[in-house]
C-alpha cells in the first residue's frame, strides 16, 4: 500500500508541476501575442481584459456584448469560437489557424507569438493598437 500511495504521489506531483508549466508558456505566449498586435502585454493575461481587447482589436464586434456572451454557458462556445476567429484574422490567417487556436489554444498562440507572423493592419481596428494614430 506504501509503494502505490508513493507512486500516485509522484504521478500528481508530475501532473501539476506539468500543468503549471503549460500554464506559464500560454501567459508567455499571450503577452507577446498581445505586444506584437501593439497593445500593453499585460491585458494578455489578464482574464477577461484580453478578451475584450481582441475583440475590440478587431473592430467587428460590439466588445461588451460578446464579453458578457463568453461567461454564458453553452453560448460561450461560439462567443470563444470568435475569439479565435478574430486572433486568427488579425494576423491575417484563415481557417486552418482559427480551428487550430480554438481547438489548441496555447500551443497555437505560442506559434504565433514566436513565429513569424506578422499583425495584418487591414483587420486592426482604427484606434487600436497598431493603428493607434489611425482613426
Amino acid at each position: 500500500m506504501g509503494i502505490l500511495a508513493a507512486g500516485s504521489s509522484a504521478g500528481t506531483a508530475f501532473g501539476v508541476v506539468l500543468g503549471v508549466g503549460l500554464t506559464i508558456l500560454a501567459l508567455i505566449a499571450y503577452w507577446r501575442l498581445f505586444v506584437k498586435i501593439g497593445l500593453p502585454g499585460w491585458m494578455g493575461i489578464v482574464p477577461f481584459v484580453n478578451v475584450y481587447m481582441i475583440y475590440k482589436a478587431r473592430g467587428s464586434r460590439s466588445p461588451v456584448l460578446w464579453l458578457i456572451l463568453t461567461l454564458i454557458p453553452c453560448i460561450s462556445i461560439i462567443a470563444y469560437w470568435f475569439v479565435a476567429n478574430d486572433t486568427a484574422e488579425i494576423f491575417g490567417k484563415h481557417i486552418g489557424w482559427k480551428l487550430l487556436l480554438f481547438f489548441i489554444p496555447g500551443i497555437s498562440h505560442l506559434v504565433l507569438a514566436f513565429g513569424s507572423a506578422e499583425v495584418d493592419r487591414a483587420h486592426v481596428a482604427p484606434g487600436v493598437g497598431v493603428n493607434a494614430g489611425v482613426r
